[in-house]
């Protein structure tokens, strides 16, 4: 049964459609209870209908993924494989994915970020939180101790950041079922 099949349908604009905003009253009172989750690393090429199969025994359970994990568009919020990746960046930059790695291209740095001075400690270099943009670089006149990080590592991070995730365990796969149906028909 897909995650759909539970939610309540709504009409927007003379369209029916479902409600999705619902889920989100069930999730946090849930993410409370941690001891009901365990953290899980997607491996390459990995889909969310492979690993319920392999964790909970029935791929059509993906929604329960997608869901304690807040992805609402599997597209764009799940981790992409290798292929998938180089594709992705070649259609968002307009450009072959190896001219996004080098930093001597100024079209291929995505940002600066702090990485420090020799006489700066940890806790100095880490509260440089922020990034500044190739502009403002410049425009400071190139500011010691920053340093350009290139498009393609900067979108592999936000990539590989996805591949953590959290799973429901599934001794608890029925009783989460049952409370959001029950929310959702509430």
């Amino acid at each position: 049964m897909s995650a759909f099949d539970y939610y309540p349908s709504i009409t927007y604009n003379k369209q029916i459609g479902k409600n999705l905003l619902i889920k989100n009253v069930l999730i946090r009172d849930y993410l409370k209870e941690y001891k009901k989750f365990y953290n899980y690393t997607v491996r390459e090429g990995e889909r969310p209908d492979i690993i319920a199969f392999r964790e909970y025994g029935d791929s059509s359970l993906d929604w329960i993924i997608y869901t304690i994990n807040d992805i609402v568009d599997p597209y764009e919020d799940w981790v992409l494989d290798s292929k998938n990746f180089i594709s992705y960046l070649e259609n968002k930059y307009n450009t072959a994915a190896e001219k996004l790695t080098s930093v001597a291209i100024p079209t291929s740095i995505a940002h600066y970020y702090y990485r420090g001075l020799t006489s700066d400690t940890q806790e100095i270099i880490n509260s440089y939180n922020y990034t500044m943009s190739a502009e403002t670089y410049t425009q400071l006149g190139s500011p010691a101790g920053w340093v350009p990080k290139s498009v393609y590592d900067y979108e592999n991070e936000l990539n590989e950041a996805k591949r953590n995730i959290v799973l429901l365990r599934p001794i608890y796969i029925d009783q989460f079922k049952q409370q959001f149906q029950d929310l959702i028909n509430g």
